[in-house]
């Protein structure tokens, strides 16, 4: 798509971009908050982000040189998140998703994107703890006042704020990537300037079991289970990205294309550190029809 200027998103992908938002929601309350999501998509596009100055940037829990995190702001496209204090939990920051959304980024559009990420912790120490834990080494910006809603009032409606932006600082879309699937393929198809989206090549996959049971385990042990995926369609798998709850200390999968006929293993290492039985998710988007698939974990930790 041709973005002729800040406001110019064609009706079908901002109808789109509609349905993704509401899709999940209740059907006696779908219509009210559909409305209420266009009216906010309709205000949004087009708007210019405004960002504070001398913001403190963090890479890996430390203070870094401002000049390193200045380079994503002169980016041809920016994607923003901002999480306020309410969502600034540490299990709610999803950096193990946007790690994958930033590399596969990087491998798509190499040096065009840049990413802006604020939080709005309560506690400072927690979230640098949580971002060495998962070995995130992007910049992050701590907003402890929340100084970047002030300037831009953001809509109260939306639980995060995301924003795909233009060179100008621009909205262009609105959605969070690394918790929708459907949004990520817009993000994308906007980035490299299609005008239409390419019809999916879809398969067919097949999982050996959806659900494992570690049994009884030691608090701070880890502990691995194998999920085999085969494909079974007519058409290469690729599995895209995984979503892991907290306590999914790390997945490991093939990136590379799986053959018809072949299979492929998925590996979830998870460290329990509270005792008590547990049940975790972990959520597989991959180009078949059953995407996405859902697979769980589950086992009681004791001392």
């Amino acid at each position: 798509m041709k973005v002729k200027n800040n406001r110019d998103i064609n009706q079908k992908q901002l109808l789109l971009l509609v349905l993704i938002l509401t899709f999940s929601l209740s059907s006696c309350k779908e219509d009210r908050r559909r409305e209420e999501v266009a009216r906010i998509v309709n205000e949004w596009i087009g708007k210019e982000i405004k960002f504070p100055e001398n913001m403190p940037c963090f890479v890996l829990g430390k203070d870094t040189l401002p000049e390193f995190c200045d380079e994503s702001f002169h980016k041809e496209y920016k994607i923003l998140l901002y999480v306020d204090s309410t969502g600034c939990n540490v299990c709610r920051l999803d950096l193990f998703e946007w790690q994958q959304v930033i590399e596969e980024t990087d491998s798509l559009f190499p040096n065009k994107v840049g990413f802006l990420l604020f939080f709005q912790p309560q506690d400072i120490e927690e979230v640098s703890d949580w971002i060495l834990y998962n070995r995130f080494d992007h910049p992050v910006f701590m907003d402890t006042n929340g100084l970047i809603n002030r300037l831009n009032r953001f809509p109260q409606a939306m639980q995060y704020q995301c924003f795909l932006l233009d060179k100008d600082n621009k909205v262009l879309a609105i959605g969070n990537p690394a918790l929708n699937i459907h949004i990520w393929e817009l993000y994308k198809q906007i980035i490299s300037d299609e005008k239409e989206t390419e019809p999916r090549i879809l398969t067919a996959i097949e999982v050996d079991k959806t659900v494992h049971d570690y049994g009884k385990i030691r608090k701070g042990s880890t502990n691995s289970a194998d999920f085999t995926v085969y494909n079974t369609g007519t058409n290469p798998l690729v599995i895209s990205r995984i979503s892991v709850a907290c306590g999914c200390t790390n997945v490991v999968w093939d990136k590379q294309p799986i053959a018809p006929g072949q299979s492929t293993t998925i590996r979830v290492e998870m460290t329990s550190e509270e005792t008590g039985f547990f049940s975790k998710t972990v959520v597989v988007y991959c180009n078949a029809d059953e995407s996405p698939t859902r697979l769980t974990v589950t086992g009681e930790t004791s001392e």
